[in-house]
């Protein structure tokens, strides 16, 4: 039995150290209306605008968006339904927005009707990094997720960057395009 408690008081910092470089995702919230496949419809013409707000890990606001922009087209198997510009291909009543940082007050609703993107909460070099994104129709959230990535992230080029935009864009537009699924082309998707 000493051996067994031994190797557990040897195990669990292991495994609390693990958990610090965690990145995970809470499952989406979807309102009332919110029908499956919203998201085909969004990118009917061709993309979905992306906007991104809060903390830019040093980057000009600008190419940090390009870079969330490029690592959401990289991750997710539907890579060319992210956009920057909105244009013709765009339905303007439909976006996504990712706010690095938000203050824990604000919700997805709140990143759907604002006209003005909210300043992000400042965070110190290891500290958590909370991703919150909201797939808006109008001015409404259709669906919204949260990321978090534990032990911060030290830049851009981090892998856990790339994960936790990944596991975000994949939540709050989840994969359920079942004619990808099942190996048939949609036309007009």
């Amino acid at each position: 039995m000493k051996k067994f408690w031994t190797w557990t008081a040897l195990a669990a910092p292991i495994a609390l150290g693990a958990c610090g470089n965690m990145v995970t995702v809470t499952d989406p919230v979807h309102p009332l209306h919110y029908v499956q496949d919203d998201e085909l419809f969004a990118a009917r013409n061709g993309g979905i605008r992306v906007e991104v707000a809060g903390a830019t890990f040093g980057l000009p606001p600008d190419q940090f968006a390009t870079r969330v922009v490029d690592t959401m087209r990289a991750t997710y198997y539907r890579h060319d339904w992210f956009t920057l510009a909105a244009s013709r291909a765009t339905d303007p009543r439909y976006r996504i927005v990712m706010m690095f940082n938000p203050d824990p007050a604000v919700s997805g609703n709140n990143l759907c009707t604002a006209p003005q993107p909210f300043q992000p909460v400042a965070t110190a070099p290891g500290e958590t990094v909370v991703l919150l994104a909201a797939f808006c129709g109008g001015t409404g959230a259709i669906s919204e997720t949260t990321g978090r990535a534990y032990g911060g992230i030290a830049g851009v080029d981090d892998p856990k960057f790339r994960e936790l935009i990944a596991k975000v864009t994949q939540s709050v537009i989840p994969k359920n395009d079942w004619q990808h699924d099942q190996g048939i082309s949609g036309i007009g998707l």
